[in-house]
């Protein structure tokens, strides 16, 4: 006799999703990426609508805001990798682009200066991730 489930298998795929997103040192650069995406992924869905014809309007207080989330996300897993490679460098970088990107999203806007939040987040996750790379005792003080 066969059974059928009607339990929903969501929860696993998720969950597997997230262990395979962590075990391969990814969750930093994912977070960056979906903080790129939600700032010119989304200009670039309205632009390509209006193109077609069709008027979106975007709120830009929950534009900004999930901007700025991925972003922190992003700086926190770079805080997090102090414990795996001991080194507290590049937090800084990290710290100065969410707030720098923070800024501009919230205060007031320069085309320049969100690029430069974004280099210096994206070059803080790169160092992350090489740094978690290593093995602990060959990591520089």
């Amino acid at each position: 006799m066969t059974t059928i489930s009607n339990q929903d298998s969501g929860g696993v795929a998720s969950r597997g999703a997230v262990s395979t997103i962590t075990r391969r040192r990814i969750a930093g650069p994912t977070a960056l990426l979906l903080s790129l995406l939600a700032c010119y992924g989304t200009l670039a869905a309205v632009a390509a609508l209006a193109a077609l014809g069709v008027t979106l309007v975007v709120n830009p207080g929950i534009w900004a805001g999930a901007i700025v989330l991925f972003a922190v996300i992003a700086t926190v897993i770079v805080g997090l990798g102090i414990r795996r490679h001991g080194s507290v460098a590049p937090l800084v970088p990290a710290l100065a682009g969410t707030a720098l990107l923070a800024y501009v999203m919230f205060v007031s806007f320069d085309r320049a200066f969100e690029l430069i939040a974004f280099a210096l987040l994206a070059g803080a996750v790169y160092w992350d991730y090489r740094l978690r790379g290593r093995p602990r005792d060959t990591q520089p003080q």
